[in-house]
């Protein structure tokens, strides 16, 4: 079910030209996609082919936690700033990504980096209903 789910939202992502804009590795997924495939749900990302965080987007609300992988947990909020997804991290500041698919139908996240370097690029490898160790609980 959950490769169906991701496949069918790479598709509807492929099948939307107007709504995203190309990038050098691949087109960037727009906000309601984004959030069609992340609402609710943790990300898994991987740096240079090993694990490097999981993401938990709150579902109805602009609030997102982060599980790194050495256990320490952030909490944040994020906007899209086209063609940015920022992340306002509490007592971290504010970090800007873009969010892609590749013609390969992999999802990258490009980092902003000044003009003339190399960023490393994150490879979101899973989604998973599974809330984070350090997810606040839901509020009824």
């Amino acid at each position: 079910m959950k490769t169906r789910y991701l496949f069918a939202t790479m598709l509807t992502v492929m099948t939307t030209p107007l709504a995203a804009q190309s990038m050098g590795q691949g087109v960037d997924i727009p906000p309601a996609e984004w959030l069609a495939m992340a609402a609710g749900r943790t990300l898994t990302y991987r740096l240079n082919g090993e694990f490097w965080a999981l993401e938990h987007y709150h579902e109805g609300t602009n609030r997102v936690s982060l599980e790194l992988r050495s256990g320490e947990c952030v909490e944040g909020t994020w906007d899209y700033q086209e063609p940015w997804y920022c992340f306002h991290w509490e007592m971290i500041g504010t970090s800007c990504f873009r969010h892609a698919l590749t013609q390969q139908g992999e999802i990258i996240i490009e980092p902003m980096a000044e003009p003339g370097t190399n960023p490393s690029i994150q490879h979101m490898t899973g989604i998973s209903n599974v809330p984070l160790s350090c997810t606040p609980p839901s509020t009824s």
